[in-house]
């Protein structure tokens, strides 16, 4: 009986011991633990190691929606560049009827027909752009200006302003000029031309500009218009030529057309 009493006392002995080992353990009894102790990896042992391999098992295929298409727009048609703009025609003062418009001028003199048989030399003019020289029929150095008005025409023979120059690089010319048969008594025009139908195919004509330099010509036209007969200001094709024009004498209606080429 005793030694059953004595063998139960030490089991609870041992148990005892065991507890409080275990709540010694539990309060930081022993030696304490270091962080480093905690987080240092474990250095490789003598023995052999054995490789873990995290297997992150069967990959899913997840399925996923493609967002809906926008819909297709039409293509814009490409806009044409904006055209320039397009610059005005350089406009010339048309030529309504052709110029000297028959008048009430007084008939020649018989002094005055002599007096155009004979050379007629003319004085420079200032506003002069040219000088016409017809030997044919005694005309030096009449005046010509650069203007379609009666004043002018008036004071000498005329060229048309939107005929061109004897001097411009064209591929053809009409220099157009123009004068009285008749005119007013006491003018520079009186009876410039009056002689201008004695010229014949072969007779001369020469112009000269403000510095003197010469342009010569050969007749080889000479024929007779109505007034409206505009076709005649106008360049033909392949000819670089000077035109001359008056009035039909004596009814004054039509007119005398003179054309030579330039030589």
């Amino acid at each position: 009986m005793l030694l059953k009493v004595g063998a139960a006392m030490m089991l609870c002995a041992i148990s005892l011991a065991a507890v409080v080992a275990v709540v010694v353990g539990l309060s930081g009894g022993g030696e304490p633990v270091t962080e480093s102790a905690a987080v240092e990896p474990l250095s490789a042992g003598t023995g052999e190691e054995t490789r873990r391999e995290f297997d992150p098992g069967q990959k899913l295929e997840i399925e996923r929606k493609k967002p809906p298409e926008e819909p297709r727009k039409k293509p814009e048609p490409e806009k044409a560049p904006p055209a320039e703009p397009e610059l005005p025609p350089v406009e010339t003062p048309p030529v309504e009827t052709l110029p000297v418009e028959a008048e009430d001028w007084p008939e020649p003199s018989g002094e005055e027909v002599a007096a155009v048989e004979a050379p007629r030399y003319y004085p420079p003019r200032q506003d002069g752009v040219l000088t016409l020289t017809v030997d044919a029929i005694g005309l030096y150095d009449v005046p010509v200006i650069n203007d379609n008005t009666r004043q002018a025409l008036d004071n000498g023979a005329i060229h048309i302003p939107q005929t061109p120059m004897p001097w411009e690089e064209r591929e053809q010319k009409n220099v157009y000029l123009a004068g009285h048969r008749l005119g007013y008594p006491g003018t520079g025009s009186r009876l410039v031309f009056y002689n201008l139908d004695k010229l014949s195919a072969g007779d001369s004509i020469t112009l000269k500009d403000s510095l003197g330099s010469p342009y010569e010509y050969r007749v080889n036209e000479v024929f007779v218009v109505e007034p409206n007969a505009e076709w005649v200001v106008d360049p033909v094709r392949g000819r670089d030529m000077v035109t001359l024009q008056t009035c039909t004498f004596p009814d004054l209606v039509n007119r005398l057309i003179i054309r030579a080429d330039r030589v």
